[in-house]
């Protein structure tokens, strides 16, 4: 918590930030938690929510406030959250953090913004909490998309989130959130449950849907934020991949029960068109590198995946570049058998996540054969989420009765 003295070196009194029961009976009704950012950025970010904000409606929350007395008075009321720092995703200590703001303010509505809310227009910050107002328990933003961005949302996150929770939610890792009181209350109890690492991953969007909470997503007009830029390919994949895992085997009854489909969801349209291009000419390298993985990887692939996965792998290893393809169906069920054998714990579970990496690569380059530009990658997003949906039954045949898929 910010002192008195730092708060009064923003031009923001004390009283103003703090003692806000005095004002329609209560603190401000939403509570804003913003990222680290550079210096000059924090007074520019506030103006512009200025322009969408009343200053007796939300209460900020910023890291940045380390040396006020060099800062500008800001025209928002401003406060120390040094608690919350995400800088990428949202993980468990930003929830936790955010709870405990919320509760010290007495927040009706939290957004939790991630490290590239400069790219969000206010207008949409606005909108996001205008939907929790109007009774929607978590609200995230549904970025643009080009023909080869967020290839990880789109065959993993996009197209589970959407068969087991019947959540069409384009990007179910949010980077920005904005929450009911009971929904960021609900993810603190989860990341004190699930892990005592502040970096783990949470998924709030199953979570919603396991409590029949409402869930919507925002088209919010920015470019997908890019992952960390420190960040090693093969630790993030591991990291997100085991992390959904775990989530689906914690809430294996709850997607077992028979229901309906997700709705269906109106496509963001695309920044710009995205030819190939380059990637394309990756493409003899990526599939060498399958063929390798094939040859060093069968004793740890045969442990996890049942024969007629294995068979499928095998003919994909001796396809050539032109001719390469992972069909939907047949990625599917390749996730699930993965997602079945990280459950069943058929070997270490970094081992397991380890050797799934290469198959993931293989589907990047089974689709960077066949998705040409923006339009026909939307059309192939689609239809892997669909065949996920349909395949729902061999996941949960598999979990229920897993030997039956065993020689």
């Amino acid at each position: 918590m910010a002192s008195p003295s730092s708060i009064e070196g923003l031009g923001v009194p004390q009283e103003a930030a703090l003692e806000r029961g005095t004002q329609s009976g209560g603190s401000p009704r939403v509570l804003l938690c913003v990222p680290s950012l550079p210096a000059e950025a924090l007074p520019g970010l506030l103006a512009d929510l200025a322009t969408v904000f009343r200053r007796d409606e939300v209460l900020i929350a910023s890291p940045d406030l380390e040396e006020p007395e060099s800062a500008p008075a800001l025209p928002l009321t401003v406060f120390d959250g040094t608690r919350v720092r995400s800088d990428w995703v949202l993980t468990a200590g930003d929830y936790l953090a955010a709870n405990e703001l919320a509760q010290r303010h007495d927040a009706a509505q939290v957004l939790v913004l991630g490290g590239d809310v400069c790219a969000l227009a206010p207008r949409r910050i606005r909108e996001m909490a205008d939907r929790v107002t109007g009774g929607a328990d978590l609200i995230v933003p549904a970025y643009r998309l080009g023909a080869h961005d967020g290839l990880v949302n789109s065959a993993l996150l996009y197209p589970l989130t959407r068969a087991l929770f019947a959540a069409n939610i384009r990007f179910p890792l949010p980077m920005d959130a904005a929450m009911s009181r009971r929904m960021v209350e609900r993810m603190a109890s989860v990341a004190q449950r699930a892990t005592s690492q502040s970096d783990a991953l949470l998924w709030p969007v199953a979570e919603a849907a396991s409590v029949a909470f409402g869930v919507r997503e925002l088209d919010c007009e920015a470019p997908t934020p890019p992952a960390p830029a420190a960040s090693d390919f093969n630790t993030l994949f591991v990291n997100v991949a085991g992390g959904i895992f775990g989530d689906i085997e914690a809430k294996a009854p709850f997607w077992q029960r028979s229901r309906g489909p997700a709705s269906a969801m109106r496509e963001i349209p695309p920044a710009q068109h995205t030819e190939s291009g380059d990637l394309a000419e990756e493409l003899p390298s990526m599939v060498e590198a399958f063929r390798l993985a094939h040859r060093n990887l069968q004793e740890i692939w045969a442990l996890a995946l049942p024969p007629q996965s294995l068979l499928a792998l095998k003919k994909l290893s001796i396809a050539e570049p032109g001719a390469f393809a992972i069909e939907p169906a047949l990625w599917a069920r390749l996730v699930y058998d993965f997602a079945l054998a990280f459950h069943l714990r058929t070997l270490n579970r970094g081992h397991l996540l380890g050797a799934f990496t290469p198959v993931y690569l293989a589907w990047v380059a089974s689709t960077l054969r066949t998705v040409t530009d923006d339009a026909s990658a939307a059309a192939h997003r689609e239809e892997t989420a669909a065949a996920f949906e349909r395949e729902k039954p061999y996941l949960v045949a598999r979990w229920r009765w897993p030997d039956r898929f065993n020689p």
